[in-house]
């Protein structure tokens, strides 16, 4: 970059300091601040013209004046797609790093069970040798609720591991790795024909609960459902009851109220496995790689990529 490009970035996160020294090395030539709290962001928030952030206080938001880009570390982005705070003028761009991270998480703890694991941790303590014959991915159906990013990449893995894959989108086009794609009308069709059900969706006033009773019920006996997008659009008490019933297995990352209460039935299911919203965690090393590949389109004055859609809510 040139010295003239001499811009100013905020990056309000509970990283910023990390974020901030991976920046200084990759755009010199860029005026950065960090802060963690409000009160380090006050002498700053004024003149930013590009904020790196996620979950930013209102009553900072409000005081950005300068504001022309707001890049969001997050791939969800529900609570800001409506912000008044957060004009339309305002590019708002989101990050979509996430994909590969999540389809690890999803095949790691795929295979888990389908390997059955668990058995040969408990042969083993028990110095046990038993072997089992394993079910295999390679012919089982894996349904994608949601194929943004996230949803590309678990069926790319998917199809690697001779899966049959199928996928639900707003919009039904082609989409590379999937074998039939499905609209929001035909959702109880599809969930009807999968093995693994696999839920990416973000929240948006038409996904709120679109998993209810009806739909969990509809899956087949010993299905396994992943919930790694938004945990508001699962009815997290029919999947409760179709949980405890046995009648399918569970892994979920994400949930209506977050940390899950430790009353949660959840928590004692034997057939359910809970994480505390790490199957995307935030790498400040990778958000940045893509961070800088925009400021460089900015610089030009170029369209941005990994744009919000406010309309659509993602």
């Amino acid at each position: 970059m040139e010295s003239r490009d001499n811009h100013q970035l905020l990056i309000y996160h509970t990283d910023a300091k990390l974020y901030e020294a991976i920046l200084l090395k990759r755009l010199p030539h860029l005026e950065i601040h960090s802060a963690e709290r409000p009160k380090e962001a006050s002498g700053f928030i004024e003149e930013a013209e590009i904020i790196l952030s996620w979950k930013i206080p209102d009553e900072l938001l409000k005081q950005a004046r300068h504001l022309q880009w707001f890049s969001s570390t997050a791939a969800g982005n529900e609570h800001l797609v409506k912000n008044p705070h957060l004009p339309e003028s305002v590019v708002f761009t989101k990050a979509t790093v996430y994909g590969e991270m999540m389809a690890e998480y999803v095949f790691a703890y795929l295979l888990y069970f389908l390997r059955d694991l668990p058995k040969y941790f408990r042969d083993q303590k028990k110095k046990v040798w038993e072997p089992a014959r394993p079910k295999r991915l390679r012919g089982r159906v894996l349904g994608i609720l949601g194929l943004g990013s996230v949803g590309k990449e678990i069926a790319n893995r998917g199809k690697e591991f001779g899966m049959d894959v199928i996928g639900l989108k707003r919009i039904p086009e082609p989409v590379e790795n999937v074998d039939q794609v499905f609209s929001p009308q035909d959702l109880e069709k599809m969930i009807s024909l999968v093995d693994i059900l696999i839920n990416t969706l973000p929240l948006t006033p038409d996904t709120y609960h679109l998993l209810g009773e009806r739909e969990i019920g509809l899956m087949k006996d010993g299905a396994i459902l992943f919930s790694i997008g938004r945990g508001k659009t699962i009815d997290e008490r029919a999947l409760t009851l179709a949980l405890k019933n046995g009648k399918i297995k569970a892994i979920l990352d994400v949930f209506e109220e977050e940390p899950l209460s430790p009353e949660s039935e959840l928590w004692n299911l034997e057939n359910v496995i809970i994480t505390p919203h790490v199957s995307g965690i935030n790498l400040p090393e990778e958000i940045c790689e893509e961070f800088v590949k925009n400021y460089e389109r900015w610089v030009r004055k170029e369209p941005l990529l990994t744009l919000v859609d406010r309309e659509k809510g993602y």
